[in-house]
């Protein structure tokens, strides 16, 4: 949780430079809900945070601090650690939406319905490869391996983890005009009752000096999860907001995702499949043919879906103490 809260404070000290800065009011009310709600201050500087994001103080927010320290292993236990393990894919949601083609595990290279297979008929098929390390995130770990230059020996030396093809994106999803894949981030959570549903959506966008997104320094685009439509207003890491793409100069402003019902019901449907953690994210692209890509899932993560379109969790009770029931 410590290292929650440095980020949290890392941001609020540079939205502190903006002009006006940062409020006292806000900041008044984010201490005293998390004393009030949470029995303790410490969350306060995410629920500063969410405040100063959104411009006003909202009730029901669930400080990531909170949901890192109480509530993950509460409502996802060890099942979205699945996920780390790239060839359960199959396994778990069958062979149509995720553009896995094989597997490397314990030694073996096997198509992605687990039959074996030759990595030769591997690159006849697919060309250039993205493989992808199980127990990796946060955009680390990946590579792009050229079929020119791809052998048996290199691909051992990767370890387990997933080969994909390359994606060419729908044009939607290659707005921006940058190197790296722009992926949609969906949050899909199981209620009390069992009914699933998605709570939050945003664009993570890549730099121009970058093959892939990674995390540390990606740029997030809230997506209204009914119309697609991107928000004005998008975020560095560090939680700088800008309007604009920082390398390309375009505005967020009026530009939208096709087929956003879609994609939210193909994750929500993949949820059902393992209904066992409670809250998970999935990133998904559209092809250039159109199809629905979903590249990868894991158990959720909550402070961006809080600062922007929050509060997305209130009726499910996880911003409470549960000592109190």
């Amino acid at each position: 949780m410590r290292r929650s809260l440095s980020e949290a404070q890392a941001g609020l000290a540079g939205l502190s430079l903006r002009p006006g800065g940062v409020s006292s009011e806000l900041k008044r009310r984010a201490r005293d809900y998390s004393g009030d709600v949470f029995g303790t201050t410490r969350h306060a500087p995410w629920l500063h945070l969410y405040a100063e994001c959104q411009g006003a103080f909202r009730e029901g927010w669930l400080p990531v601090s909170h949901y890192f320290s109480e509530v993950l292993d509460r409502v996802n236990g060890g099942y979205q650690h699945i996920a780390r393990n790239r060839a359960a894919n199959t396994a778990l949601f069958g062979p149509d939406v995720f553009p896995d083609l094989a597997y490397a595990v314990n030694g073996r290279l096997m198509w992605a319905d687990y039959a074996p297979c030759d990595l030769s008929e591997v690159v006849s098929r697919a060309g250039d490869l993205v493989f992808k390390p199980d127990h990796s995130g946060y955009g680390r770990g990946i590579r792009f391996l050229s079929a020119d230059d791809l052998d048996r020996s290199r691909l051992e030396g990767l370890g387990n983890g997933v080969l994909q093809a390359r994606l060419v994106p729908h044009e939607s999803f290659a707005q921006f005009d940058l190197p790296a894949l722009a992926t949609l981030r969906i949050g899909t959570v199981v209620d009390g009752d069992g009914a699933i549903s998605a709570r939050t959506a945003y664009l993570k966008l890549g730099r121009a000096a970058e093959s892939h997104v990674i995390s540390a320094s990606q740029v997030r685009v809230p997506v209204d999860l009914r119309s697609g439509d991107l928000a004005g207003q998008g975020f560095l890491a560090d939680w700088t907001p800008i309007t604009t793409h920082p390398d390309t100069g375009d505005a967020f402003l009026g530009r939208r995702l096709a087929g956003m019902d879609e994609m939210v019901n193909t994750v929500t449907a993949l949820h059902r499949k393992l209904p066992l953690a409670r809250y998970l994210c999935w990133d998904l692209v559209r092809d250039v043919t159109g199809r629905i890509r979903v590249l990868e899932w894991e158990g959720g993560v909550v402070s961006f879906a809080e600062a922007t379109q929050g509060p997305c969790f209130v009726d499910l009770g996880w911003a409470w103490r549960f000592s109190d029931g």
